[in-house]
């Protein structure tokens, strides 16, 4: 007799169905699984033996064949425990078969559920495919979004799981959802504001970080050390608004794959790897590829403290994702496209001592050379934003501010900024542009001599400048400014 069972596995960063098979029948003693399993698939077979026994089921005692459905994909992970574990039971004629259910467990050799890697992700395949049950074992809360898609049942042992497919619940009976608490997702859903609004004299820089959050537009802060660059870059963060469930889970499952103790929330997410990062690190590494920082940043924030002091290969890894929005991996014959798009933000000092053009600089001309060539020049040319901030003189602002309505209006200017630029149309950049507007762009591009990527990228930065004023047509005032923005700090 043939028993089936659904569940899903890991492919990278993708998570992919697999259909488990068994077929049980005469002849000697022998559990085979093929369909390419790793050893933790193949060492399920000893797992669910001593499973079954522990847990009083009865073991077939022929010939037992599970097939994993694709067969050209490798199975990896011991996710695939309890789908075989019911498969086998289906095959026995103990369970009916149920559509629209998967299971997603590991094993324990008592019979008892321990969770599988990164569920959520696989949990998300599996309701994007019409599942509408999942047995999952207990483990760390399951995000309310996912939850509200799909019927997920917590049991703790197999023998619970039986009872429950049997309609038969179990005395000390596992509820059949979990999801996050109602507390701790508004506090995820709050923003601070008291970091940003205890910056005083910085009222600039904090339109800076609102053009760049409304627009997407990358930004660089160039100063001397502790002026206060990094403290600015972190804040960039709160002004951006929460992310819809679907990205803030997607988000969530990335983060998973990476980190088991990730915690979800509708924020966007923030990155602030170390200079020493690899471009693999960067990119996503692995075969197949798992996601790197520029995917876990995707839909947040990628801040690159120091950034001249990472590699020159690690920065000029970010060209395509800049441009693109996506990166596309090779590795060992193996390719994949994973989501990368974020917001850029870097911090920088303007030579290797720091103090250039702020102070006494000890450095040599050549060194100084040196230094920026770090940075090359086409990344250099894809931020719009490049900022020299200088020091708060003293005595104008108690240094701890007094709380000000700034920031909570920073945040409502970019959120209808945003809602002014979703619809634009991306392949005509100067859609909107008022005749004199055009003149204007097309004069000083002219006059400067600049490349097609620039014109494009100031025709863009001045909408978000209007856009910011909420306004759809786009001035000669916002195209002054927006050339201005790029051009000042290019010296």
């Amino acid at each position: 007799m043939l028993g089936r069972a659904v569940s899903a596995v890991h492919n990278g960063i993708q998570s992919e169905l697999v259909y488990v098979e068994a077929d049980v029948s005469s002849g000697f003693p022998r559990f085979s699984i093929v369909g390419l399993p790793d050893s933790a698939v193949n060492e399920a077979r000893l797992r669910i033996r001593s499973a079954f026994h522990n847990c009083s089921l009865p073991f077939p005692k022929g010939r037992i064949t599970v097939n994993l459905q694709p067969a050209s994909l490798r199975k990896q992970g011991s996710g695939l425990d309890l789908a075989i574990a019911i498969a086998i039971l289906r095959a026995e004629g103990m369970l009916v078969e149920r559509k629209q259910t998967a299971f997603l467990a590991e094993l324990g050799l008592d019979g008892s559920l321990v969770p599988a890697e990164a569920t959520v992700g696989l949990a998300l395949r599996l309701a994007e495919a019409g599942i509408q049950e999942l047995y999952v074992a207990p483990g760390p809360p399951i995000p309310g979004p996912l939850a509200s898609l799909m019927n997920i049942v917590a049991s703790s042992t197999l023998t619970q799981v039986v009872a429950q497919l049997t309609n038969h619940p179990p005395v000390c009976a596992v509820p059949s959802r979990t999801s996050m608490d109602d507390k701790t997702s508004r506090q995820d859903a709050t923003i601070p504001f008291d970091m940003l609004d205890s910056l005083p004299n910085r009222a600039f820089e904090k339109r800076l970080l609102a053009i760049s959050a409304a627009g997407r537009h990358p930004l660089l802060f160039i100063g001397p050390p502790g002026v206060g660059k990094t403290t600015l870059s972190h804040r960039l963060i709160d002004l951006l608004p929460n992310l819809s469930e679907a990205d803030a889970l997607r988000s969530y499952a990335y983060h998973e794959l990476v980190n088991p103790n990730a915690q979800f929330s509708l924020r966007p997410p923030l990155r602030e790897p170390h200079h020493t990062l690899t471009p693999a690190g960067l990119t996503g590494s692995g075969s197949p590829p798992r996601p790197g920082e520029v995917t876990l940043a995707d839909n947040g924030v990628l801040l690159l403290d120091e950034c001249f002091e990472f590699s020159k290969a690690t920065l000029n890894a970010l060209r395509e994702p800049l441009t693109s929005g996506v990166i596309h991996v090779s590795r060992n014959g193996r390719t994949a496209s994973l989501p990368a798009r974020f917001l850029l933000v870097g911090t920088a000092n303007p030579c290797p001592c720091g103090w250039r053009g702020y102070g006494e600089c000890r450095c040599l001309e050549h060194d100084v050379r040196r230094y920026w060539s770090r940075c090359p020049g086409p990344l250099l040319d894809r931020i719009d934003l490049i900022h020299y901030m200088n020091r708060v003189p003293d005595g104008t602002n108690n240094p701890l501010g007094s709380r000000d309505p700034v920031a909570f209006e920073l945040r409502q200017a970019v959120s209808q900024a945003r809602a002014i630029l979703e619809p634009v149309d991306e392949l005509d950049p100067i859609k909107q542009f008022q005749p004199r507007a055009v003149s204007m762009l097309t004069h000083l591009c002219d006059k400067l001599c600049v490349t097609e990527r620039v014109v494009v990228q100031t025709a863009k930065l001045a909408r978000t400048i209007a856009a910011l004023d909420r306004r759809d047509e786009i001035r000669v005032e916002d195209v002054e400014e927006a050339f201005a923005l790029r051009s000042s700090a290019r010296r």
